[in-house]
């Protein structure tokens, strides 16, 4: 996924639109009744839909307005032309849409269409957890939203359906470079044309489906679409499909979204690990996953282990947002010298563990045996970012990828080069319920002084703490810090409270540099080639034991 350094945008505007990305919808209600003048309607509901908001220079906002919440959600059943099924959704499509019959495939590609109809979604990368570029986005009923930075010049699209992926629309009048590397979400320029949103994208990959009934394209794909949001709940989606290779004619489809405005979080939603747990390609650790189990019960133990440093002097010229806070905006990388090998340093790194003082992580007579365990080369298919699964809370500090954090007054956003995200709110919140379990936990945050401190709990224990093995459970507490000690550096430190792996607690630190660079599109699923050479291992490793 691309993205900018510095990225800003009026702080009111992104404020509210944050408060609508953050956990899952526990369950989807029924889809949506109809169409009424380009308006998507559910039963019952007969109120006169609320006008199109507008920023104060008067272009669509085509999020939330401030204080308020919501989601767009995208249509499952939706379709870009009548399948050869006979399927149609007239309740989710709107009228000017093709019939199957009407697309202008050229024969290989009209076949290709009719073979993938006839095996439904079996071959659909979507469904193998692989991003979705164009139009594909909006078959999902996960949910997405648009943030836009108008001082930068950009629009993301924070999406969930499948990873967690987002997208960049580039507003400052660039061309698309000459030398593209293919990619899923292509390269988007765009620009608004009276109330319309038009975003130009070419240069993608041929690795998913343009829609979910199985539409191929090929690299030569330049798709050009338009976002009209017809009233506060409705978003039409027009897409003009350009692709010489695979159709004789460029061709155009319409689907209505909606908003969702009784939702205030996307989901967080893992498809890999979902696929993986269920057809057993993964395994838990029953000591660690919630609800936990009793050869691994809690133990008592203090919150704080130690006595915090003094708060830290102001630094000179820091950059401030304008209610005073240290701007964290920008681009990262952590200097976490060899963390996510071993957090003891035990790799050739340095030691970050500054308490206990002996750096050695305090860990329960069984978590050292499983950590030994961990060690070995065969439990290396284990370790879930092997599989692209969230590395939660706090190990994606540590691990090797860029990070984008984008701030208001009510929220800190981290963007992850891994396909990931993650979105801390400051507005005081209470943490989820106890039955509500989290890869990334649920965090909060708040400012002391110039510290933003994020406090974390609802993990589901799943994740491990880095490829050495650490352990971590449902059960942890992690308190983060991040400091500013220079213009440009942060001091990360993060404190693990986990009674069922731990004896007391533990921290660790080091600093987070701002770096001047952009986060390329990294899909993690597509891209992990050792897998299948660390599950040799494993079976390997299992078959001498028998």
């Amino acid at each position: 996924m691309t993205a900018l350094r510095n990225s800003w945008m009026p702080r009111a505007a992104l404020a509210a639109l944050l408060g609508a990305l953050v956990l899952p919808l526990i369950a989807q209600d029924e889809p949506p009744a109809g169409l009424n003048g380009g308006r998507l309607e559910r039963p019952g509901n007969k109120q006169p839909a609320r006008p199109t908001p507008h920023w104060p220079d008067g272009h669509v906002n085509l999020g939330p307005l401030p204080g308020e919440k919501g989601v767009w959600e995208g249509n499952a059943g939706s379709t870009l032309a009548t399948n050869v099924r006979g399927i149609d959704n007239p309740r989710m499509n709107l009228p000017t849409n093709l019939k199957v019959s009407e697309v202008p495939f050229q024969p290989w590609a009209s076949a290709l269409y009719a073979y993938r109809q006839g095996t439904t979604t079996k071959d659909d990368p979507h469904t193998k957890c692989l991003p979705s570029g164009g139009p594909r986005l909006f078959h999902t009923p996960y949910g997405f939203e648009f943030v836009e930075v108008p001082d930068e010049k950009r629009i993301y699209m924070i999406e969930v359906g499948g990873p967690h992926t987002w997208r960049t629309i580039y507003m400052d009048g660039r061309q698309h470079p000459k030398d593209l590397d293919p990619s899923f979400f292509g390269h988007s320029v765009g620009h608004w044309d009276g109330d319309a949103l038009v975003v130009d994208t070419v240069g993608f990959n041929e690795r998913f489906w343009l829609t979910r009934e199985g539409i191929p394209h090929t690299e030569y794909l330049h798709l050009s679409e338009r976002f009209t949001r017809t009233d506060y709940n409705t978003l039409k989606y027009e897409a003009t499909i350009d692709d010489s290779k695979v159709f004789t004619k460029p061709w155009t489809i319409n689907i209505a979204l909606h908003r969702r405005t009784d939702r205030d979080r996307l989901f967080e939603y893992s498809c890999e690990s979902e696929l993986e747990e269920v057809n057993g390609a993964f395994t838990r650790e029953a000591r660690t996953w919630y609800p936990g189990s009793p050869t691994a019960p809690p133990i008592k133990m203090p919150d704080v282990s130690r006595v915090l440093p003094a708060p830290a002097q102001p630094v000179a010229n820091l950059r401030r947002t304008p209610d005073g806070k240290p701007d964290l905006q920008g681009f990262y990388e952590s200097k976490s010298s060899g963390a996510n090998q071993s957090l003891e340093g035990k790799t050739g790194g340095r030691n970050l563990i500054i308490d206990p003082p002996d750096g050695k992580l305090p860990s329960q007579p069984w978590a050292k045996e499983e950590k030994i365990s961990r060690d070995l080369s065969e439990r290396g298919y284990d370790d879930p970012t092997a599989h692209c699964f969230p590395q939660g809370a706090p190990r994606t500090m540590w691990v090797p990828q860029g990070i984008e954090m984008i701030q208001t007054p009510d929220y800190i956003v981290f963007l992850f080069e891994r396909v990931q995200w993650r979105i801390v709110p400051l507005d005081g919140r209470p943490h989820l319920p106890e039955s509500m379990r989290l890869w990334e936990g649920d965090s909060v945050g708040h400012w002391e002084g110039d510290t933003l401190v994020i406090d974390t709990t609802n993990m589901n224990g799943k994740t491990w703490l880095g490829e050495g093995g650490e352990v971590i459970s449902y059960a942890a507490h992690v308190v983060e810090r991040f400091t500013p000690v220079g213009a440009d550096t942060l001091n990360y430190e993060a404190t693990v409270t986990d009674p069922v792996v731990y004896t007391r607690p533990w921290t660790i630190a080091f600093p987070v540099k701002r770096e001047k660079f952009e986060l390329i599109e990294a899909a993690c699923h597509e891209e992990d080639h050792d897998l299948p050479h660390l599950k040799a291992i494993k079976d390997a490793a299992a078959a001498k034991k028998k």
